[in-house]
């Protein structure tokens, strides 16, 4: 008997607390977009009845992080609990993007099926004529000028029909065409999206009837953000125009419509409980365990010689899918927040979406970088200083000269000490030569050496309307054998390393004009033998 009531009262209670439970659908207010991860904030409003009840949001992100919910409400009214649940029977709202192409498919189809059965009407009547014919012909006696009628019109007729026949069946391919596309769209999209959705379930004691206003904030995992740049040069005397981007993506089940975006590139997986301090004691190790990280965590030099190893495993497991990237997040990195003044739409397909942030000039010097031996081409090189003032982080950047895109670069502002050195591509307004001075070339036989002597002149034009310094680099050959002697004759004003044969000039050359350098050096080795000079 017992037993029996406490069902009876069990029974009685989940009823009360199914038609007490409130559904209240919110929106998307504002989203704080993290390297990895993002926490979204809603907003709802709803009349409540006095006394205690559950409140439920529905409509939500299915990826939401249960520990990381927070609700508010206004006035008098007291949130007792909070919990969340993923309702795989009611389904999320459908994309506007998907609600189109069903709308496409299903304009489609009907114009599909329109055309076939258009086909079998003119099908039809085909047949019917060509009987009619034939039953004419066997009861009818006809002049000839009926027969000469007649076969106009049964010619005339066919030709039409067989025509139409041949426009309906182009249209079906078309038509096929299209609707194979669009249900192969509508197939890749329906992949992206997470049918079930997430709840919130909140219990709360009401003082009295009125409207309440609720607000709350959750952490999901599939969103993300990095940096790009867009680097352009109108010309090599004025700052570099930059802007700096955000590529902003998501694929959290729900669209963000007209929401209010911040960015940040603080850790949001940080625990909040302080370190504790466990003895470190020292002990001998194998080399081989460097690597194997067991008790790392208290050791400096263990920790220094790993990282090399874990960098390399890094890059094994690089991927160009964004939604399956891990992000490292730097212990002493500042924290940068960078709050959109405009409101954005981003869908949930997982696509990077591209925002811009800022845009600035920072001031450059510019050269020219030219090693024609290798390439007869020279290079603009961009030396940025104070670029620390616009809290920029490691990203790529996109490179334009002159609003010509000439190649992409990659932004890190951690391992660059004081100037940030950009290559801008090359100029083809730069014209550089290299040929062999004749009258400095030749090969002489002494004794049972060789001697080749070598004369190299390199000739820079600069067509431009602007001077330029531009950075000249060349080589001589080095000696790996006591046997092969070199020696520089003329080194024609150059900066020369001796280990590694390096030659350098910094020339400035006016513009629309040309300026020229020289070198010559020897090679002596025994005749007998061969070099690769």
């Amino acid at each position: 008997m017992r037993v029996l009531l406490f069902l009876i009262a069990f029974v009685s209670s989940s009823i009360i607390t199914a038609q007490s439970a409130v559904e209240v659908s919110s929106i998307i207010r504002s989203a704080t977009v993290y390297a990895r991860g993002a926490q979204l904030e809603h907003s709802a409003s709803k009349f409540l009845t006095s006394g205690r009840q559950v409140v439920t949001f529905t409509g939500l992100s299915s990826e939401l992080d249960p520990s990381s919910v927070s609700v508010s409400s206004s006035g008098d009214v007291r949130v007792l609990s909070v919990s969340s649940q993923v309702n795989h029977l009611k389904e999320s709202a459908k994309p506007k993007r998907v609600v189109m192409l069903e709308d496409s498919i299903e304009t489609f189809e009907f114009d599909l099926k329109f055309n076939q059965n258009m086909l079998v009407v003119y099908g039809e009547e085909r047949k019917m004529i060509i009987a009619n014919q034939k039953v004419g012909w066997e009861k009818s006696v006809f002049a000839i000028e009926d027969l000469e009628d007649l076969s106009d019109f049964y010619r005339d007729r066919l030709a039409d029909i067989m025509l139409k026949e041949m426009e309906l069946q182009s249209k079906e391919q078309k038509l096929q065409t299209g609707l194979a596309k669009l249900r192969a769209q509508l197939s890749e999209q329906n992949s992206k999206l997470s049918r079930s959705t997430g709840e919130i379930l909140v219990e709360v004691q009401v003082p009295s009837n009125g409207n309440t206003e609720f607000s709350f904030k959750y952490m999901v995992r599939n969103a993300g953000w990095m940096p790009s740049y867009n680097v352009n040069v109108a010309e090599v005397d004025q700052p570099l125009q930059v802007s700096y981007n955000a590529k902003v993506f998501q694929n959290t089940g729900l669209d963000w419509d007209g929401v209010q975006l911040t960015l940040t590139n603080a850790n949001p997986n940080l625990n909040g409980t302080k370190p504790t301090i466990h003895p470190w004691k020292l002990y001998f190790i194998e080399q081989a365990e460097l690597y194997r990280g067991g008790r790392a965590s208290y050791s400096n030099k263990m920790l220094e010689m790993a990282a090399p190893q874990s960098a390399m495993a890094m890059d094994a497991e690089e991927s160009d899918d964004m939604m399956g990237m891990e992000v490292e997040y730097p212990a002493n990195e500042a924290v940068t927040q960078f709050r959109i003044k405009t409101k954005h739409n981003i869908p949930s397909n997982g696509k990077a979406q591209a925002i811009n942030i800022d845009v600035f000039t920072v001031p450059a010097k510019y050269q020219y970088y030219t090693a024609p031996k290798f390439d007869p081409t020279a290079f603009l090189i961009a030396k940025v200083t104070g670029f620390e003032a616009y809290d920029l982080l490691p990203g790529e950047a996109n490179l334009f000269l002159a609003n010509t895109y000439v190649g992409q670069t990659f932004i890190n502002p951690k391992i660059t000490s004081d100037t940030l050195e950009l290559s801008l591509g090359r100029d083809q307004s730069i014209v550089v030569k290299r040929e062999k001075i004749k009258d400095f070339s030749s090969t002489k036989k002494i004794g049972n050496s060789t001697k080749e002597s070598l004369g190299i002149e390199l000739s820079i034009r600069n067509t431009k309307g602007t001077k330029i310094q531009l950075i000249i680099e060349d080589q001589i050959p080095v000696s790996s054998d006591k046997d092969i002697e070199v020696s520089l004759q003329n080194g024609g004003g150059a900066k020369v390393d001796q280990n590694t044969g390096k030659l350098s000039w910094t020339k400035v050359i006016l513009g629309n004009s040309t300026e020229s350098v020289t070198f010559k050096y020897d090679v002596k080795y025994p005749s007998d033998r061969k070099i690769n000079l």
